[in-house]
């Protein structure tokens, strides 16, 4: 039969690697050739060859009724599940083994390998080295770095049979600086970029959000080394450019995913973004200029002072009081906080000015570390657990330890007089050192709480002005003037899921472990400032840069499910009575399949053989034409689509992969049902083999545009006979 011929032709034309001997490759195609006679002469379909279709009644895929993944999703987590996960449990992608641990199905590897294919890609064109690091990981090294510590029970631990402890691998930063430690001596083997793709793991209290949240996930992380700080944050900013084109590729140009400056976190580091889709569901919280580019998260995102929000008195102010705790501690400075009350304090940023004091400061050790003491926003409960004051024993209270008195303000209290600023701290400090429930606070002046620095000002008290710095400890929201273009209320708030990270390291993990290299002459005067390793070695300036591979399925299956959503709110040209509501509409990069080739009835050998013809004159077209299924698709559709010729898609050229982009749906299935499998699996488009074949020899192609599905009646021969 013709459709048989194709499918010896598509074997003839497959290619083979030219290190194959040419009397293999032509026992190779002699034996796709038998084996294809073969099939002619069978009642049955074909049996599954390289060359041959994906057929669905052999293709592992189980679908799933609604309450049937609803059922499932209630046991993966705790909170209300994702529409979108009940999608994918429904449409045979994933299986959940425990919380936060699922299985992926081959139409979800299918994605995946889409992805890491961009990723591989993209990484390999700034000359980016693949390898694969281990899972298991001696704890050692994450001691010395102190992230054991740090990140305490998200880390899983273990230990084997003679008493070792491992920990099972969340990033790789220790094991590749010991790894490059090892193998690289001179500055000459610099730059360095590996990375890898592969399973991490991290306890999460509470897995939830299907695969946006879990103990158990895919990701990519890249780790970058070179000699020097310029060096490096050109490689940060050449992967960065790397970033911008995986994620147009994947989720699109044009605003369909945000860069934002962000904040370093457990990693380390002194710059740092987060890469972003826009999404309800997502956990993070964006501010954006709706004027210019500006993105940050809320914990980096700043604004400019709001004239409105500034205070005038010393009412519109709370003050947080920090100092050491440790009673031993004699001479302290106590430093006050200061900002608008009608703002929310950042806790991120106010904990980095903290962290900055007390390194500023020596004091490094736990006892020795400024800690809040008060807070006037709070309850007195609260304070005076934060005091922590034994007033038993020393009735002189926590003032003692105190000579003088540092302010730190926010810029938006920058126009505050300095006697209503004055007063805001003369309450805060008397109300701090006050006996709880004792007769409070005598408001005794500042010149009296801090005499030793400011008894020179005792002759004029009204003139005691304590030092003053300004800092940004407000958290930016909407409406806020945007600190980049100055837009007045230019600032909008969006949740967003994170779906990328990068980070530029320093020396954080090279200086620690002691990694790094001998420099040459021609770099040895240029690294003379640098602070050699106790090894006579310059540490590495090394960046580290994540993807979350599991992760960007999860986001990509939320944004798919609403745009199939929204396509259908027009009514659906196809199916007027909208019976199948659920579904996906992929990215073209990353869909599982392009097309389907559906049998309205599994057992007809007629219309079987009319599929594989379909299917073969589809591959034979695109082969011929050196471009991809989905372009022979659209060129077949054009003049019945006028989006297509509006919105021209990029050309792809043929490769094998196309074999499996067209499947066939020869399932034992009533019609109605694999079209409703069909939205689940997102085909782009579909062909039916069903009663235009039994009364005209002909098949309906149907395919997704706005409003929903679209049809026309061909006969086969327009797969291979259009000029278009």
């Amino acid at each position: 039969m013709a459709s048989r011929q194709r499918l010896k032709q598509c074997t003839a034309r497959t290619s083979f690697p030219t290190w194959l001997p040419p009397a293999k490759q032509q026992r190779l195609r002699t034996l796709g050739s038998s084996s294809t006679s073969h099939a002619s002469t069978s009642q049955q379909p074909p049996q599954r060859s390289s060359s041959q279709p994906i057929r669905l009644s052999t293709h592992f895929s189980p679908t799933q009724k609604a309450s049937q993944s609803s059922s499932s999703s209630s046991t993966s987590s705790n909170d209300d599940p994702l529409p979108s996960l009940q999608l994918l449990l429904r449409g045979g992608y994933i299986r959940s083994s425990s919380s936060g641990v699922f299985t992926l199905l081959p139409n979800a590897l299918r994605i995946i390998r889409k992805i890491t294919n961009i990723i591989d890609q993209e990484l390999t064109a700034i000359s980016a080295s693949r390898l694969a690091m281990p899972n298991l990981l001696p704890s050692k090294l994450w001691h010395q770095t102190g992230r054991y510590a740090v990140m305490g029970s998200e880390l899983y631990k273990l230990r084997d049979r003679k008493d070792s402890e491992f920990v099972l691998g969340p990033t790789h930063e220790e094991e590749i600086t010991k790894l490059v430690a090892q193998e690289v001596d001179s500055d000459r083997q610099l730059p360095l970029r590996l990375y890898q793709i592969t399973t991490k793991f991290r306890d999460e209290p509470r897995p939830r959000m299907g695969l946006l949240r879990t103990k158990e996930f895919l990701m990519k992380d890249l780790y970058s080394f070179d000699k020097s700080a310029c060096d490096a944050i050109a490689t940060y900013e050449e992967v960065r450019g790397a970033y911008v084109r995986i994620f147009d590729r994947i989720f699109g140009a044009k605003g369909q995913w945000k860069a934002a400056e962000a904040d370093t976190g457990a990693i380390g580091g002194n710059k740092s973004h987060e890469y972003h889709v826009q999404d309800p569901a997502g956990e993070d919280t964006l501010i954006s200029c709706s004027k210019c580019t500006y993105t940050a998260n809320t914990e980096k995102a700043v604004s400019m002072p709001d004239q409105a929000q500034m205070p005038v008195a010393a009412a519109d102010v709370s003050v947080l009081l920090f100092g050491c705790r440790d009673v031993k501690m004699q001479d302290q400075v106590m430093h006050a906080f200061v900002l608008p009350a009608t703002r929310t304090l950042n806790h991120t940023k106010l904990e980095k000015l903290v962290t900055k004091l007390n390194a500023s400061t020596g004091n490094e050790a736990e006892q020795d570390r400024v800690e809040l003491l008060y807070n006037s926003a709070a309850s007195p409960v609260a304070n005076a657990g934060a005091a922590g004051w034994d007033w038993k024993d020393r009735p002189e209270g926590p003032l003692v330890r105190f000579t003088s008195l540092s302010v730190l303000a926010d810029f938006e209290c920058a126009s505050l007089d300095p006697s209503e600023l004055n007063d805001a701290l003369i309450h805060a400090v008397n109300t701090f050192t006050s006996r709880p429930g004792g007769n409070s606070n005598q408001h005794l002046p500042l010149i009296d709480l801090f005499p030793t620095q400011f008894g020179h000002f005792a002759s004029t008290p009204s003139a005691v002005t304590p030092p003053l710095t300004l800092v940004d400890i407000r958290t930016a929201q909407a409406t806020d003037t945007c600190p980049s273009c100055k837009f007045p209320a230019s600032l909008v708030e969006s949740k967003a899921i994170e779906v990328g990270h990068t980070f530029y390291l320093g020396d954080r993990y090279s200086r620690t472990l002691e990694a790094g290299f001998h420099p040459s002459n021609e770099v040895a005067e240029q690294t003379q400032a640098v602070e050699k390793l106790p090894n006579g070695r310059i540490p590495f300036q090394m960046g580290c840069y994540g993807i979350g591979v599991s992760r960007i399925l999860g986001a990509l299956a939320q944004k798919a499910s609403g745009e199939f959503d929204r396509i259908l709110t027009v009514e659906d040209a196809v199916d007027k009575k909208k019976m199948r509501k659920a579904g996906f509409v992929w990215p073209e990069s990353i869909a599982p399949f392009t097309a389907v080739v559906m049998v309205s009835d599994g057992k007809d050998t007629k219309k079987l053989d009319a599929a594989y013809d379909v299917w073969s004159r589809i591959i034979a077209q695109a082969q011929t034409r050196n471009c991809s299924v989905r372009s022979v698709f659209q060129r077949l559709v054009a003049g019945e689509d006028a989006q297509l010729d509006e919105q021209p898609q990029q050309e792809t050229g043929w490769s094998n992969e196309e074999l499996g982009e067209v499947v066939i749906d020869d399932r034992a299935k009533t019609l109605g049902s694999k079209l409703a499998d069909s939205d689940l699996t997102g085909y782009a488009y579909r062909v039916i083999v069903g009663k235009h074949w039994e009364k005209e020899g002909k098949v309906e192609v149907q395919w997704m545009a706005e409003g929903g599905w679209r049809a026309m009646v061909v006969p086969v021969e327009a797969f291979s006979g259009f000029t278009g």
